[in-house]
């Protein structure tokens, strides 16, 4: 009996000693897959994997990974419901990884994160919370034990700008939790892992991954560092995901014509995993400088999304589409149907709604989409302050013309003409919209670069007291992130 239960033991420390983290080759293949949305050729591989190398626990890591992505970009609950178990399986596969083992923290959290990002959008909220609260503390513990694994600092440091640049009173809910967000901390991690990539051949499967992130958070809090996926020298115009976010930082820029270029030559076809954001995305696009393309991109979205999402906001893009075009009656159908589409969460359909309940108005409609589109010189000449009564006297026009010409004469450099527009908007305090709330931001930050802390201060927190407002989620998080900045 005794050799018996020996025997057992023996076993049992044998396989828990066989689970191993090991960046193979096929893994490298693997991850790039993920990037570029080849799942075909990702499930080959994962299989070649497991038949060379078995207890290799990076390709359950890579296979939960690519599962969560399809789920939260492409499927529905139903979809996520048939294979939730195999999900728990590959997390189990992922816990067996020796505790010594600083990858078994970063794995387990990660798939966490991208599990609650899944909760998030089928509104199961306390799941959701449940999932970050234990991917912080599994963190938390990695960074304390091994603070110089970088691949720690990627999954924490993201963490730690979302949960530092949070509103004060969702800030406080989220400290009943554990969580302590820093984002300066947060970006110094980021960018510390990125540049330990670079430097260590070790860390070579994660540089695409942590370059991704790098550039997005920036991107996303706008800070001062010029980041972007073509500076860092990564294949954009190979993956789907690189297309998308260096299309928001040239649409951002105002470089509209490569934006499009971008997302319509993205990889797509046979074997690559389909999906119908990206054409919601590229018609937004091409409304601004191709009208006549968008339609046939909104429309197939329609056709090929698998949930409610980004509905609302692809009708109110067809209707403007209409109206270009003077087609008032299709205008008015594509308007009907935003107000009788199911409501979500989304930020775009929260404005696409707020935008049809009070109507459309085709001359900030076109001043919009000049915006978009870089045509800056033609919104300051279009939108004359004489004519602005000639256009709607409703106190949100107002707001959108001001904020629209003061957005126009900032990315044109006329920093003291955009500040005098930015305060002329912000002078109809009702109703609460994005143009008032970014209006408000943006004049926090131009006086912090006018060195003027007491009046930063006082709009950053102007801009954090609406919240009534689609996207005034955005607008917080830039406004928590300028008052760190703040002497």
């Amino acid at each position: 009996m005794h050799k018996i239960l020996s025997t057992i033991l023996a076993l049992c420390a044998f396989t828990a000693s066989a689970q191993k983290v090991e960046f193979s080759s096929n893994m490298q293949d693997g991850i790039n897959a993920i990037a570029e949305l080849r799942y075909t050729d990702l499930n080959s591989i994962l299989v070649q994997e497991r038949k060379l190398n078995p207890e290799n626990r990076v390709s359950d890591y890579l296979e939960a990974a690519a599962l969560c992505i399809q789920v939260f970009f492409v499927e529905d609950e139903k979809f996520y419901n048939s294979k939730s178990e195999r999900l728990d399986f590959l997390i189990e596969r992922l816990e067996g990884l020796p505790e010594s083992d600083p990858y078994r923290a970063v794995f387990l959290a990660e798939v966490s994160l991208a599990r609650a990002g899944v909760y998030g959008k089928f509104k199961s909220n306390i799941k959701a919370a449940w999932l970050f609260y234990r991917a912080y503390n599994l963190l938390q513990d990695n960074y304390k034990k091994f603070p110089q694994f970088a691949p720690t600092l990627i999954p924490l440091g993201v963490l730690q700008t979302a949960v530092g640049s949070l509103p004060e009173d969702y800030k406080s809910i989220a400290s009943l939790f554990g969580f302590d967000g820093n984002i300066e901390l947060g970006l110094k991690m980021i960018r510390q892992a990125y540049y330990y990539s670079i430097a260590d051949p070790k860390l070579k499967f994660h540089q695409s991954y942590f370059g991704f992130v790098y550039a997005y958070v920036n991107f996303e809090l706008a800070t001062e560092e010029q980041v972007s996926l073509y500076t860092l020298d990564m294949n954009v115009k190979g993956s789907s995901f690189f297309s998308y976010l260096e299309a928001q930082q040239l649409l951002a820029n105002g470089q509209t014509t490569m934006a499009l270029q971008l997302m319509e030559n993205r990889p797509q076809g046979p074997g690559y995993l389909k999906v119908p954001f990206f054409d919601y995305y590229t018609g937004k696009i091409a409304l601004m400088i191709r009208p006549e393309k968008a339609e046939k991109y909104l429309l197939n979205f329609l056709q090929t999304t698998r949930d409610n999402e980004n509905r609302k906001s692809t009708y109110r893009y067809l209707a403007w589409y209409h109206l270009l075009k003077g087609e008032s009656a299709a205008a008015k159908d594509y308007r009907q149907k935003i107000l009788l589409e199911p409501s979500t969460l989304t930020g775009s359909d929260k404005q696409a709604l707020e935008e049809a309940k009070r109507g459309f108005n085709i001359f900030l409609i076109k001043a919009r989409l000049d915006f978009d589109a870089g045509r800056y010189t033609k919104i300051i000449k279009d939108l004359d302050p004489k004519k602005v009564s000639s256009i709607g006297d409703e106190d949100w026009v107002y707001q959108e013309f001001y904020y629209r010409r003061a957005r126009a004469f900032q990315e044109l450099g006329f920093k003291d003409k955009a500040l005098e527009n930015f305060l002329k908007a912000s002078s109809w305090p009702e109703p609460e919209t994005y143009s008032l709330g970014n209006s408000l931001l943006q004049i926090a930050m131009l006086y912090e670069e006018n060195g003027n802390p007491k009046e930063s201060r006082r709009y950053f927190l102007k801009a954090l007291s609406l919240k009534s407002y689609a996207f005034h989620e955005g607008v917080h998080q830039k406004a928590r992130a300028g008052l760190e900045r703040l002497p």
